[in-house]
């Protein structure tokens, strides 16, 4: 893994072990969170929430890289500036793509994403970047999703979008992806 969350999660333990479900994740994740704000490790409790959800985005689809519901092989977290893009990859197709990745992580998981949650910047920085014009755009979120008018009118159904029940069917009971995230996080 090559996310920062290996090394600011001080108790990876207490997140992951006997963790087979993505709401078992979330309410460790929320929990630990909660405890650490205020506390001057240098980051907000959304701050940490965050990166814990990218770092088990980036385990999830280089574990399952040869999944074609993914369909993402390559996957590393940006390295750029900080505005609107969290990870990048390469399709899995025959003729392989770019693939841009935006992660959000949100508590509540029946409420939808909309402007207001700062997605159309990753779409901006996608679209306008020469290395990623043409990438396909992948949105992880354990909200319900994009609203629906977004999604079709503004964004005129390009990306596509894992929310919360579809990470479901991926990562519960899945032993092995659970297995790599443990041993990614050093347990």
């Amino acid at each position: 893994m090559q996310h920062k969350f290996k090394s600011t999660c001080i108790d990876p333990n207490t997140l992951l072990d006997s963790c087979y479900k993505l709401s078992t994740f979330m309410g460790r994740l929320n929990k630990m969170a909660a405890a650490q704000e205020g506390n001057g490790y240098g980051w907000t409790s959304d701050e940490f929430k965050g990166d814990g959800f990218e770092a088990f985005v980036e385990v999830m689809v280089n574990c399952m890289q040869g999944d074609k519901r993914i369909g993402i092989r390559d996957y590393a977290p940006w390295v750029g500036k900080d505005m609107g893009i969290d990870g990048v990859g390469t399709s899995n197709e025959p003729i392989a793509k770019p693939v841009t990745v935006q992660v959000k992580y949100r508590s509540n998981v029946k409420a939808e994403l909309t402007t207001a949650d700062g997605i159309s910047n990753f779409v901006a920085m996608s679209t306008t970047s020469d290395d990623y014009k043409d990438a396909h755009m992948v949105y992880f979120t354990t909200a319900k999703g994009i609203n629906r008018n977004i999604l079709e009118q503004m964004y005129n159904d390009k990306p596509k979008v894992f929310a919360h029940k579809d990470i479901k069917r991926l990562t519960d009971n899945n032993a092995y992806f659970w297995d790599c995230f443990r041993a990614e996080m050093g347990i």
